[in-house]
This record gives structure tokens, sequence and C-alpha cells, in this order.
């Protein structure tokens, strides 16, 4: 059940917290989200029941992305850029998806919360 907070007039609603510390289905529905959706940051911490300036959306992205660089055989140094900006490579980071969701999925645990 998802609590709600407000700010100034403006209601949010709070995710629970992430029980799971390794990558989780919930890691890999946030990346995928950010690739198809084009959504600020923001809007997508609002979306999936974070703070509007958490960094949750970024750190669970950034995890599928260190698994899938791993999974190519490529180094996080050379693909740097392409970790920062993932939306502007979003059809790169798709394909890459695509290409092993079934592994990530079998690696993924299922999201459990506190």
């Amino acid at each position: 059940m998802k609590k709600i907070y407000s700010i100034t007039n403006k209601t949010y609603p709070t995710s629970q917290l992430l029980k799971t510390r390794g990558l989780s289905t919930h890691h890999i529905e946030i990346f995928e989200e950010i690739l198809i959706s084009g959504k600020s940051n923001e809007a997508l911490n609002i979306y999936f029941g974070y703070t509007k300036k958490s960094h949750c959306v970024v750190d669970h992205s950034r995890k599928v992305m260190h698994k899938l660089l791993g999974l190519e055989g490529l180094s996080k140094t050379e693909f740097k850029e392409r970790i920062v900006y993932p939306k502007l490579y979003k059809f790169w980071w798709k394909k890459l998806l695509d290409k092993h969701r079934d592994k990530l999925t079998s690696l993924a645990v299922k999201a459990a919360y506190y």
C-alpha cells in the first residue's frame, strides 16, 4: 500500500522501500520505462512513487545498464557517456535490452518490499 504525502498542496505517492539489493524485476521495469516513455526523471520518480528529486530511478536504471554491459563484455569506462545519458542512446540500449531480456529476467529476483 502506497502512502501519500503533500508538499505545497501537491500530493505525491511514496513508494515502499525496496527490500532486494541485487538486480530485480523492478529495476528492469524502470529502465524500460526510461527508454520507451521519454519522460523526465522527475516525472518518472513521481510515476514510480519516489520523491520528485530522488535518485532511485537513475540508480536502478544504472544497475541494469551495468549488467547489460557485463553481458556484452563491454567496459564501463569506455561506455560512460552512454551510461550517463541513456536517453540519447535509447535505441542502442533498447537493442541490448531486447537481446539479453531472457538472461536478465532469469538473473533478476522478484521485487520485494519492506
